[in-house]
């Protein structure tokens, strides 16, 4: 027998990770007895295969842990069998009784296949861990992924606002009226535009304050002295710039807090601002 090309032909792996058929272990272990160089090359197997799983172990949850040490310790608790059966040794026919599990200055295949199954187990939890572990990365990345895409959409509407109100301030054909606070709430502002020919009204609030839940902010143009509604402004839409009424011909415009859908007539006491053209 070449020894070179036995231990080559991966005989000494399957034995190693108990893959091997009763037949194939029974004469590696004849063999690996009187020949130092297969013996050597199956420590070498062993050895690799305990390194591999050390490499790989990720501390496993401890009741895990102490479930698959537990198992190990109870197979390790039992007793070797030995079973009779006839062997052919330099040509004479003899008896030997050979036992399940070698001597102990031989390699077992059963121990190397525990230490398989070890590394296996810690193999599964680290895979169950890393699938954890991706999990939760998947998770934020979703989240974070939502917020970036709600926050562009936001960007968006505010360019969007911007932009609307930069084309009517620049159009020559449309009237920009600044509605100033009045001595109740000096700081407040609004902005009306008209189109002349068309004499559509929009209007935007700059910084005046979000209306209470069942009031709303509502336009007025004062017509030969007479106050008229061009409707209520809906704090709740996206769109900064509301088109309001048409209104044909005004001396002034001014806003008053009005409970929610308007009112037929202005509360003059809730009046915040007003603007002559």
């Amino acid at each position: 027998m070449d020894i070179k090309e036995y231990i080559a032909s991966g005989i000494i792996e399957a034995y190693v990770m108990g893959l091997a058929s009763e037949e194939e272990v029974r004469i590696l272990e004849c063999v690996q007895k009187n020949n130092p160089e297969v013996r050597q090359a199956i420590l070498e197997a062993q050895s690799t295969l305990e390194d591999f799983a050390s490499q790989q172990a990720i501390a496993p949850p401890a009741e895990l842990k102490s479930t698959i040490w537990a198992k190990i310790s109870e197979e390790s608790a039992e007793k070797p069998k030995s079973v009779t059966v006839p062997q052919q040794i330099h040509e004479e026919e003899e008896v030997t009784s050979i036992p399940l599990y070698p001597p102990q200055n031989t390699v077992s295949p059963n121990k190397t296949f525990n230490w398989f199954a070890v590394a296996a187990s810690i193999l599964l939890v680290a895979s169950v861990a890393f699938n954890f572990y991706l999990s939760n990365n998947q998770k934020a990345t979703q989240e974070k992924l939502a917020s970036l895409i709600t926050e562009q959409k936001n960007n968006t509407i505010a360019y969007q606002n911007l932009k609307s109100r930069w084309d009517m301030a620049n159009d020559p054909t449309v009237k920009t009226v600044p509605l100033l606070g009045v001595e109740k709430h000096p700081d407040m502002k609004a902005m009306v535009y008209m189109e002349e020919k068309s004499k559509q009204v929009y209007l935007t609030l700059e910084n005046m304050p979000v209306a209470p839940e069942n009031q709303q902010y509502q336009l007025w143009a004062i017509v030969d002295g007479k106050p008229v509604s061009l409707g209520v402004y809906d704090q709740q839409a996206k769109e900064e710039m509301q088109k309001m009424a048409v209104i044909n011909a005004a001396q002034a415009f001014a806003i008053t807090l009005e409970k929610r859908g308007g009112s037929p007539t202005p509360t003059m006491e809730n009046m915040y601002v007003m603007g002559k053209i």
